[in-house]
């Protein structure tokens, strides 16, 4: 490695514990993998699939844990202040750090689409309240929350999701006892799989992306009160939640009415013919809604990590580095309310677009992080040792490379659909970020401070 891109690290003590146990941290991942997905998914690939739409949301979530077992078992070993982040810059070349440093931030704007999706929901119970006010009041409230730092804002977290949760367990257990169609277990029947192997393949990777969301609960390390433990079990329980609770509203979304009256059709459709009146509000609520919240207000608390980090590093200016005495980042938090106010204010502006426009480089970055996971055992050979996770290095190679493989599928089938002029503008802005942390690694201000820790 040449002198230029060896990294500059300067060490620093690993912080105290912090105070996220397994609960608040079980909520914080099911609360951000949980998205308005699982209610507008299900209709449509019912129409490609016909009733094996369980299965194939069950074999989504399986494949989907697989492709993030390399984050159970670099977690189950060392604490990241800052996430993958944290992991890069300690693994891979400093300034590739650089690079993710700026790339996450257009990200912000999914609070804008998160909002508006949020204010129709809410317009569609109370039409006397216009979406834009609902959209741009929740981003307030939630900005407002995490203000107050990740302890409390992990104690709202913790609310939401029992409430969403609940919301889903309902409809799932009033569901089952309104089950009529006599072919939803049936694999023999042509209706099974209405368009062959090529549909349900097609609806697995549909599913697949709304499945691996929990990824971001590796950035508590530093506020989790026993992270190389606790982080770990949180994703294997959010992923054991998600079998049941994704392949339950599978189940009643196609086993309730005919699969003509529910193909296309949003998981409200069902929720309104299987539940009372008062029962159907509270699912809206505590489903659709609920699950914009709990994405919503943990993504906030994700936002800042890798931002303070990189202000600390000196790829992003030291004195953005502003924090209040709860720890939020007043910066980072400023940033996040304009992403997700502005763009609701902007008649005609397309969200949709802009967000399609950075898929490409957000599912990119995947790969990079593997690079990381692949040198994690020969970075961190005494860590990886006393994990209590430890396997030996042929195993752990055998199971990343699968979980390449399933991230590979992802990837491609999240991508493939996309316009020319997409990956253009995605190219362009990846380009952008390399240009930049390899520009910027050139000040004297770049110093790699640790994020990630043994102990």
């Amino acid at each position: 490695m040449s002198e230029q891109s060896m990294p500059k690290v300067v060490n620093t003590p690993a912080p105290e514990p912090g105070k996220l146990g397994k609960t608040e941290l079980y909520c914080l991942a099911l609360g951000q993998v949980i998205g308005v997905g699982v209610i507008t998914l299900v209709g449509p690939m019912i129409a490609i699939t016909g009733y094996s739409v369980w299965l194939a949301y069950a074999i989504a979530v399986i494949a989907g844990f697989v492709s993030l077992l390399p984050y159970v078992f670099v977690c189950s070993s060392l604490r990241f202040g800052a996430g993958v982040y944290s992991l890069v810059a300690s693994s891979l070349d400093y300034r590739i750090a650089g690079m993710l440093s700026i790339s996450f931030i257009p990200t912000t704007l999914g609070m804008a689409s998160m909002g508006m999706a949020l204010g129709l929901y809410m317009n569609s119970l109370f039409p006397q309240i216009p979406a834009v006010v609902t959209g741009i009041g929740m981003v307030v409230i939630l900005v407002a929350i995490n203000w107050f730092g990740v302890n409390v804002m992990a104690k709202i977290q913790k609310y939401g999701s029992w409430f969403l949760l609940f919301s889903l367990l309902m409809f799932i257990i009033i569901g089952l006892f309104h089950i009529d169609n006599g072919g939803l277990f049936d694999m023999a029947a042509d209706s099974f799989m209405a368009t062959g192997d090529k549909g349900f393949i097609a609806s697995i990777s549909t599913f697949m992306y709304s499945t691996i969301g929990y990824s971001l609960t590796m950035c508590y390390g530093k506020d989790a009160k026993n992270a190389k433990r606790d982080i770990p079990w949180a994703f294997i329980m959010t992923a054991i939640s998600l079998l049941f609770i994704y392949t339950g509203v599978a189940v009643v979304a196609a086993g309730v009415l005919p699969l003509e009256a529910v193909a296309g059709q949003p998981l409200t459709v069902v929720a309104r013919a299987v539940l009372p009146a008062p029962l159907f509000v509270i699912f809206v609520i505590g489903g659709p809604m609920m699950a914009l919240i709990t994405t919503m207000n943990s993504s906030i608390a994700y936002y800042q990590k890798p931002f303070q980090q990189a202000c600390v590093d000196g790829w992003l200016p030291a004195s953005w580095n502003i924090n209040n005495k709860y720890g939020a980042c007043i910066p980072m938090l400023a940033i996040v309310a304009l992403s997700g106010i502005l763009p609701q204010l902007i008649p005609g502006f397309s969200i949709v677009t802009i967000t399609n426009n950075l898929q490409l480089m957000t599912a990119s970055m995947a790969f990079i992080y593997f690079l990381a996971f692949y040198k994690f055992p020969t970075k961190y050979p005494d860590a990886w040792k006393k994990s209590h996770m430890h396997i030996s290095n042929a195993a752990y190679y055998a199971i990343i490379s699968v979980s390449l493989l399933v991230t590979i599928f992802i990837f491609y089938n999240s991508v493939k659909s996309l316009k020319p002029q997409v990956v253009i503008i995605s190219l362009i802005a990846m380009g952008a970020c390399f240009a930049y942390g390899f520009i910027r690694a050139k000040s004297p201000k770049v110093q790699i401070k640790t994020s990630t820790w043994e102990e």
